[in-house]
């Protein structure tokens, strides 16, 4: 079907869908309007309700924490909290002061920091999809693939195919491409229930771009990172995508970095591609920042278990998956 709406009045109906593409005076008004595929202006609808829906809980979120700073002393840094925290939809941490400490431990180091506020605003989708991927990579991983050489490859979308998957599969390959529309990281979906297909359209938008190739395991990481030190309940500095500059001169970009209670320094490197020969540069990094080994972990996102721990043994590195990433910061 096709969608008439006068801009003017704001006069809706439905049209034959072979119209799409005329002008029409609206019936009302008289007023001249495009006549729109009904698919099209739904989803571009729904950007636009979801951009808002952002904004809103953005501004609900400078609210509640104006609120909390009238009612307590003004302070510089945040504080440690008697309960866990929960940082999945906040702005708080791309502030200023929350990366002061994760600041003054560098410059201790003499080492120049740029940083990336944005990179650690949760108020948007990022790290629930980041979520999704991980915690069942083995199922959407090739999903992820198709994804990402459909964008290399400048086509506009990619078409699933589902015959091959048992009951389980097929359902939650079906509602992660669901969430993906949901949360427009996608611009379409098409599902042909007689084909036993999934059609996605994608956005062209470069941050959806460059999340599914491979940013989407820095927020997975950088969630984690979050959640143990909310366990913790102690005061932390965090920031991701950060680059610093060694007194060497040498530029290095971190893709997770997490300070504990001012004195735990925590770098986590992500890689959802080869690695194997950057493994000796990432050596030679942790031993620039003065960390331990346990305080450097590589995560792989499809490195086995195995793998992990024979690496772990040979190099001056921990590795490790976003299955077990948790685990290893626990240990810390």
């Amino acid at each position: 079907m096709a969608i008439y709406r006068c801009k003017q009045c704001n006069f809706v109906t439905e049209l034959d869908a072979q119209r799409v593409g005329e002008d029409m005076p609206c019936p009302q008004c008289q007023h001249v309007n495009k006549i729109w595929d009904s698919t099209f202006f739904v989803n571009q609808l729904l950007e636009k309700y979801f951009a808002l829906h952002r904004s809103y809980q953005r501004l609900q979120n400078e609210q509640k924490q104006d609120a909390q700073k009238a009612a307590s002393p003004t302070r510089s840094e945040p504080l440690p909290t008697n309960e866990p925290r929960d940082f999945s939809n906040t702005a708080a941490l791309s502030e200023a002061s929350q990366a002061q400490a994760l600041l003054r431990w560098f410059e201790h180091k003499r080492i120049k920091v740029e940083l990336n506020p944005n990179a650690v605003d949760t108020t948007g989708f990022f790290d629930e999809i980041a979520h999704a991927i991980a915690t069942d990579y083995a199922t959407l991983r090739p999903i992820i693939q198709q994804i990402c050489h459909a964008y290399r490859e400048n086509y506009i979308g990619t078409t699933i195919h589902l015959a091959n998957r048992n009951a389980d599969e097929l359902h939650r390959v079906t509602q992660f491409c669901r969430q993906l529309h949901e949360f427009a990281f996608i611009s379409r979906l098409v599902q042909q229930k007689s084909e036993k297909t999934l059609r996605l359209i994608l956005q062209p938008s470069p941050p959806i771009r460059q999340f599914f190739s491979g940013i989407w395991l820095e927020w997975y990481a950088l969630m984690q990172a979050l959640s143990f030190a909310s366990q913790r309940q102690l005061p932390f500095s965090c920031a991701r995508n950060l680059k610093i500059t060694l007194p060497n001169a040498e530029v290095h970009e971190l893709d997770v970095f997490l300070l504990l209670d001012d004195k735990t320094p925590i770098c986590i490197e992500c890689k959802t591609g080869e690695y194997h020969s950057q493994i000796e540069k990432y050596r030679l990094l942790k031993k620039s920042l003065g960390l331990q080994k346990a305080q450097f972990l590589l995560c792989v996102a499809d490195i086995s278990d195995e793998h992990a721990q024979g690496f772990t043994s040979i190099y001056d590195l921990t590795f490790t998956n976003p299955k077990h990433l948790l685990t290893y910061l626990q240990r810390l």
